[in-house]
């Protein structure tokens, strides 16, 4: 008998996805979800920024976020790599919006996106640029951001700037004046709590299609917790090992056993590798 039939699921509940039902809303994440929408609903705050460790599920809050969004009223393009000059993201987010335009250089990119803004404010439209992984802008190019900031009319910003990534990313703001000031709404994300947990490895496998999701036992769910320190990432990661042991095992449920097994495997692992 294979894992997913020895469970009872249709589908492997702890992989790496972006798949919106696997969206676990606690506490913290929930309060990301409606401080973003808030953001955009306004039309007048410029940028917002959500950071967050890695794995804490920025990424997962974001494709849930850009879903809740009705697709008549917005348009959102997402930058997932932003590592790129401010010319090249600007290329990037044409390539979505007008991939047939011409101009290349820094200006012409500006005015036709100012352009597609105009257009889309004119039919009730509204802009949300989203750049993923923004710790990794330069300096220079994150300051230049500045320039779409200056479009609105009737009241309104033509667009709304988002910034996603991981911690060191205030830092990078707060030494850019310009930028740091147009930052209306930021948020850092936290790791989800011990009783979250729990909630979190439940839901997961009733999204995978358990008619109940009791799979794991509370000292195992305590263990999983200490040991992810709550970042959903090595929660699904101890999760999805622990769920294979208990299978292998043939264990009715996964006990603490199962997940201490695996830390410690995983422990002499990172040990050998690190010597």
């Amino acid at each position: 008998m294979d894992l997913l039939a020895y469970w009872k699921l249709k589908e492997r509940p702890f992989e790496a996805t972006w798949d919106t039902r696997f969206y676990f809303q606690s506490r913290d994440h929930d309060e990301a979800l409606n401080r973003l929408t808030f953001l955009v609903e306004e039309k007048t705050m410029n940028m917002g920024m959500l950071t967050g460790e890695v794995g804490c599920g920025k990424t997962l809050t974001r494709a849930v976020f850009t879903k809740r969004l009705n697709p008549d009223r917005y348009c959102v393009v997402t930058q997932e790599n932003s590592a790129f000059s401010f010319r090249d993201l600007l290329g990037g987010v044409l390539q979505k919006l007008d991939p047939n335009g011409k101009g290349h250089t820094k200006f012409a990119r500006c005015d036709r996106l100012k352009l597609i803004t105009e257009r889309f404010h004119a039919e009730e439209k509204h802009l949300v640029l989203v750049f993923d992984e923004a710790q990794e802008m330069s300096p220079g190019g994150l300051n230049e951001l500045k320039l779409l900031t200056n479009w609105n009319g009737g009241g309104q910003n033509f667009l709304t700037i988002i910034l996603l990534g991981q911690p060191e990313l205030r830092g990078l703001v707060s030494r850019l004046p310009a930028i740091d000031q147009r930052i209306s709404l930021r948020f850092h994300l936290g790791p989800i709590t011990a009783h979250e947990c729990s909630a979190y490895l439940r839901h997961r496998l009733i999204a995978a299609g358990h008619s109940h999701g009791e799979l794991f036992q509370p000292q195992a769910a305590e263990r999983i917790f200490n040991t992810s320190k709550g970042i959903p990432r090595e929660v699904n990661r101890l999760a999805k090992l622990a769920l294979e042991y208990a299978w292998l095992c043939e264990m009715p449920s996964v006990m603490e056993t199962a997940v201490d097994m695996i830390v410690r495997d995983l422990s002499r692992h990172q040990t050998l590798c690190a010597a």
